[in-house]
């Protein structure tokens, strides 16, 4: 690498410390900048399967491989309709519960800290302390804000909510991964959206009634008009038991094709986002069709919507690289400086620049990597596209 970007090298790796310190000149960066709701595109067949979930008011079931923009939907969802954003968010954010392996279905709606309660009691605790170690989940919150405030203070939780709503509202859930959970934790949650409601025993008290959250149990009648939407991904890595497929909207979520591959039917069958449009709207640059050069004459752009495609359809890896990491490796691009269209990789330095950050961010598998340089070497030489 030469000196045009020596800017850039923060870290030498040689032992020695920068004097002057320059930890303060480290790049700044906000998780936001790629994820932000208002660049999402969606393809027409997933916008139809959210509005048919939203009629029918069922979870939709969302699948495709990780990094295709799965998640990404319920925070699209909540910022297009203009949902109320928590205190502090900078926009309307769902409540995301991500999915484990040892998921029950209770923790979609609270979490009680049984081992800090028993080591309180022991101290001398009295049972009203119990509340102390309760703390609720997206699903449970969500129940909560579409009681509001009086229902929460009826059921004597107001204490153990940061904030409490001003008026009853209704959220979008997203709960993430559902494949991550044991084979028979999907149905229990189904059976949990179905009834929008819960009970708490770890805070029972003789002598008084359980603590039962009900949308159902709701003086507020309009409680039932603000039922939580749930938004419910998966990464394919287990099968879902068939009774838990029949109770969704259901919709698989491909990584957009490129331009190259629509045609007129396409567009009318409703693949109207490609990757070159999600690329151009997230940063904010325009990509030209340059297949009649070779690739390594192309602009930077259209070079790395090359190589993505190249890697994506024409060669076999261990795990290909998805949409997410294109948008990051283009990213780094940008922030270096690669927004001009006069930038090709005919700029050794570019091209240097390109084929380094691509290898880290591109190809996510030992083996990949290790192949990395010949298999990029190859595509570099490729002839133009006829």
């Amino acid at each position: 690498m030469t000196t045009l970007f020596s800017d850039h090298y923060y870290y030498s790796g040689k032992g020695e410390q920068t004097v002057p310190s320059k930890w303060h000149d480290l790049p700044s960066f906000h998780p936001d900048e790629l994820t932000h709701p208002k660049d999402y595109l969606a393809p027409a067949g997933l916008v139809a399967a959210v509005n048919v979930a939203l009629e029918l008011g069922l979870p939709l079931l969302l699948t495709g491989e990780p990094g295709c923009g799965k998640s990404q939907l319920a925070y699209s969802l909540a910022w297009e309709l203009g949902f109320p954003g928590r205190p502090g968010d900078q926009w309307a954010k769902p409540l995301s519960f991500t999915v484990k392996s040892d998921t029950q279905s209770r923790d979609l709606f609270y979490h009680f800290d049984t081992l800090g309660r028993f080591r309180a009691a022991r101290v001398g605790g009295d049972d009203t302390e119990a509340y102390r170690y309760l703390r609720f989940e997206a699903l449970g919150f969500a129940i909560l804000r579409a009681l509001g405030a009086e229902a929460i203070r009826e059921l004597g939780l107001a204490g153990c909510l940061d904030s409490l709503p001003t008026e009853p509202e209704r959220s979008v859930v997203l709960i993430d991964e559902v494949d991550k959970a044991p084979r028979e934790i999907p149905n229990d949650i189904l059976n949990e959206i179905d009834r929008m409601s819960f009970d708490i025993p770890e805070i029972f008290q003789t002598g008084k009634a359980r603590t039962v959250v009900s949308l159902e149990s709701s003086k507020d009648k309009s409680s039932g008009a603000l039922r939580p939407i749930v938004i419910i991904t998966s990464n394919r890595e287990r099968e879902l038991p068939e009774a838990f497929l029949r109770r969704c909207v259901y919709y698989h979520l491909d990584i957009p094709p490129f331009r190259r591959q629509l045609s007129g039917t396409d567009h009318a069958a409703g693949h109207d986002v490609t990757i070159e449009q999600i690329v151009e709207k997230r940063l904010g640059i325009q990509i030209n069709s340059e297949n009649y050069y070779a690739n390594h004459q192309k602009s930077l752009w259209a070079a790395g919507i090359s190589l993505f495609d190249y890697l994506r359809n024409e060669v076999q890896l261990q795990k290909k690289p998805s949409t997410a990491e294109l948008l990051n490796w283009l990213q780094l691009l940008h922030k270096r400086g690669g927004d001009s269209s006069a930038i090709t990789l005919q700029n050794p330095d570019w091209r240097d620049l390109f084929c380094t950050s691509a290898r880290v961010t591109l190809f996510k598998h030992q083996e990949d990597q290790d192949r990395a340089q010949k298999l990029m070497g190859d595509w570099l030489v490729k002839p133009p596209a006829a």
